[in-house]
């Protein structure tokens, strides 16, 4: 049960920011399912929009966690998830729908398979 966590537990805030991350990046993944390609992704701009922020939220998520969670999992691409956050927050008009639909579609659910493991909280 939650509530009997300690609340100022690192570890436990790690795994409920890792829970929260992984949320996020499978809502990306799912958003994506409903089109076929970068320029249909581009043609929808609720999607293209939706897969966009599930992405910097994913990557907001992996900024709180601690250095110690992320020197943890040293071979997951912690850099890469911030320099994709930062072009869709300070260039957004710049996002390339091919490399955000390519980085969703093929890179984000290993990620995901990767992350899964570090998010069982335990009673």
């Amino acid at each position: 049960m939650v509530s009997e966590h300690n609340h100022s537990d690192q570890s436990f805030r790690d795994k409920i920011i890792l829970i929260r991350l992984v949320e996020h990046l499978d809502h990306a993944v799912e958003d994506l399912q409903h089109v076929n390609s970068a320029d249909e992704l581009e043609a929808h701009r609720i999607l293209f929009n939706s897969v966009a922020m599930e992405m910097t939220q994913a990557q907001e998520c992996a900024r709180k966690l601690s250095e110690e969670c992320r020197n943890a999992m040293p071979d997951l691409p912690w850099n890469d998830l911030r320099a994709l956050r930062n072009i869709i927050v300070h260039d957004y008009d710049e996002v390339d729908p091919v490399s955000l639909y390519n980085t969703v579609h093929q890179d984000v659910p290993a990620l995901s398979a990767q992350l899964r493991p570090f998010t069982k909280i335990s009673d």
